[in-house]
């Protein structure tokens, strides 16, 4: 058999280039021809292998491939497509994998020995294996996705999809793997959808990736908004083998905007029902949004207004003042109300200027500070004050004009009792002098409400001090009298209709000590204090004369001053003690109400 090979160049020639490894065995299964493809693969040369058998070539998996080849040759039948496996070179570990044929070698039309073509398929295997694992772990990785991800035909058949969708579904992937896109579970509830899953196809099979919003059935027939994108795959020569999709849920995202958007058109509804002009200004002070009422009042359309600054809408004289403000207002920005504050002057359209009020609300949106400014027209509360200050102006010169003419008639009526005193005999001198005193004690009240032109309140411890030297001058002598007044480090002030009453109470008590507290001495000390207080103020007159004679009581005494003191108490609404000892002097305590607090200065 050997010669015969050796003796047809062209058959020799023919298996030397054949595509897959061949040799021819002998009827002892030794090697009479083999080509170089099969030599290299079984890691031998060629003329190693002639005249040897496998189990000289192949130790590990010679004597199986021999007990085949006495088989193929035993019975006449071929042995295709059987795989083999063997270490070579031996003990290097590295393994070779083939696929093996065997037929009989028919020469005269006996068996002459084995031919054998073997197909090294160690590569093709190694590489099938990583591309499994390659898929594997492609599948693993895009099972652990929350994104849905699926490749289709480009006919929209269903290749692959990830778990996510599956598990979202309920569904199994034998359960879609096959169907037509349009067909399967998430798409086939609606016509409607269906229809959609066709022209999504279609379009992505055309070359246009295509992406929109969807919505798909879900595990209990629930409904789910997907951001939907389907991409064609196209491969090195540019033609379109697949079709990928992926989608996300956005059902929160989708609720947040709609709710977003209902929360914007709330908005919209209160700012457009607010009868107030509203207007929303970034800290450049740029409107970026106003209301109906705003374009009524100024006489703008929204379309003016919005992108412009809001400069243009005050008066030129105010203008750059009102920038420093905004600057200072967004450095330090705070809610600020409208409540008892001076009005500005805002101007219209056609030039007319009006009175307005305008509060200020920060609000911070997506990250950048706004403010929403109300403004009010307050031209007829702006009239109506104006008329009230000149009526309140006017009614302010006329109680001056009365407080002025009756302190006039006063110190008339002070003079002429002065003029009569001067003739008069003495017990009567003295009633006319005290008299006077009243008299007097009266028209300063008036002589401080019409030099201060406050005719709501009287200056209490001015009024004092005033009226203690009116009344030390009438009772100047050439004894030594003094008269201390310890005023408060602050102003007290008392109503009108209470400073009468507590100045002719003081008349009294100051009248009486300057005649019969010091009677006998040469010397003496009065002293006021003035004591501010809430709710009540006291006022002490005190003296180190002689004391109160005994058995002398207020409202009791026959003395006309001891009789009028708690009457004039009673006027001011206070009360009124008396403190004596014989030598020791006495000591008048009046406590009064002090001027409510909405009423001090």
């Amino acid at each position: 058999m050997t010669s015969s090979l050796a003796s047809d160049p062209l058959l020799a020639a023919l298996l030397d280039s054949a595509p897959i490894g061949i040799a021819v065995l002998d009827l002892a299964l030794r090697y009479c021809h083999i080509n170089q493809l099969l030599a290299d693969s079984n890691g031998h040369p060629v003329a190693y292998h002639l005249g040897r058998t496998p189990r000289d070539v192949l130790p590990d998996v010679g004597e199986r491939l021999e007990a085949i080849m006495r088989d193929v040759m035993a019975s006449g039948q071929a042995r295709c497509n059987f795989e083999a496996r063997a270490e070579v070179p031996p003990g290097s570990g590295h393994f070779r994998l083939w696929n093996a044929s065997y037929h009989p070698y028919l020469q005269q039309g006996r068996i002459a020995g084995i031919v054998a073509m073997v197909e090294d398929v160690t590569h093709a295997r190694d590489t099938e294996r990583r591309l499994r694992q390659s898929e594997q772990h492609v599948r693993r990785v895009l099972d652990k996705l929350f994104t849905f991800v699926g490749v289709l035909a480009p006919d929209g058949t269903v290749l692959e999809v990830n778990r996510a969708p599956l598990e979202a579904a309920g569904i199994s992937l034998d359960s879609v793997r096959g169907q037509k896109l349009w067909d399967t579970f998430w798409w086939s509830f609606s016509e409607e959808m269906r229809q959609l899953a066709h022209e999504v196809v279609a379009t992505a099979a055309s070359g246009e990736t295509v992406r929109r919003d969807i919505r798909v059935r879900m595990l209990d027939d629930s409904r789910v908004t997907l951001d939907f994108m389907l991409a064609p795959l196209r491969d090195d020569s540019g033609e379109i083998t697949h079709l990928v999709g992926s989608a996300n849920d956005v059902s929160d995202r989708t609720r947040s905007e709609n709710a977003l958007r209902q929360s914007e058109t709330h908005f919209r509804q209160v700012v457009e029902a607010t009868p107030d002009a509203l207007m929303m200004v970034d800290r450049h002070g740029v409107i970026r949004l106003v209301n109906g009422r705003m374009e009524e009042l100024f006489g703008y359309t929204r379309e003016e207004l919005v992108g412009q600054g809001f400069e243009h809408l005050l008066p030129d004289s105010v203008r750059n003042q009102h920038q420093s403000l905004v600057k200072h207002f967004f450095a330090s920005p705070s809610t600020r109300d409208m409540a008892n504050r001076k009005p500005l002057f805002a101007l219209r359209r056609d030039g007319s200027g009006f009175p307005c009020e305008i509060g200020l609300n920060p609000l911070e949106i997506d990250g950048q500070l706004l403010t929403l400014a109300s403004i009010t027209n307050v031209t007829a509360r702006y009239q109506a004050q104006q008329a009230m200050e000149k009526a309140l102006a006017e009614k302010t010169v006329l109680l001056g004009e009365v407080h002025h003419r009756v302190k006039n008639n006063l110190q008339v009526i002070s003079s002429m009792l002065n003029l009569q005193a001067r003739n008069a005999a003495a017990p009567v001198r003295v009633a006319l002098v005290e008299s006077q005193n009243h008299v007097k004690s009266m028209a300063l009240i008036h002589q401080l409400l019409y030099e201060r032109s406050d005719f709501s309140r009287v200056p209490l411890t001015t009024y004092l001090e005033r009226l203690l030297m009116l009344l030390q001058h009438s009772f100047a002598d050439n004894r030594k009298i003094s008269v201390q007044f310890a005023p408060p480090p602050e102003e007290v002030f008392l109503e009108l209709q209470q400073s009468i009453p507590l100045g002719l109470l003081v008349n009294e008590i100051v009248t009486n000590a300057f005649k019969h507290a010091f009677a006998g001495r040469e010397q003496g000390t009065l002293r006021l204090q003035l004591q501010p207080g809430s709710p009540d103020n006291s006022l002490e007159v005190a003296d180190d004369g002689v004391g109160l004679p005994a058995g002398v009581e207020l409202g009791e005494s026959r003395t006309l001053g001891f009789q009028l003191l708690p009457m004039l108490a009673d006027q001011l609404q206070g009360r009124l003690t008396v403190h004596s000892q014989p030598q020791q002097g006495t000591r008048f305590v009046v406590h009064f109400p002090s001027l409510a607090a909405g009423e001090t200065p």
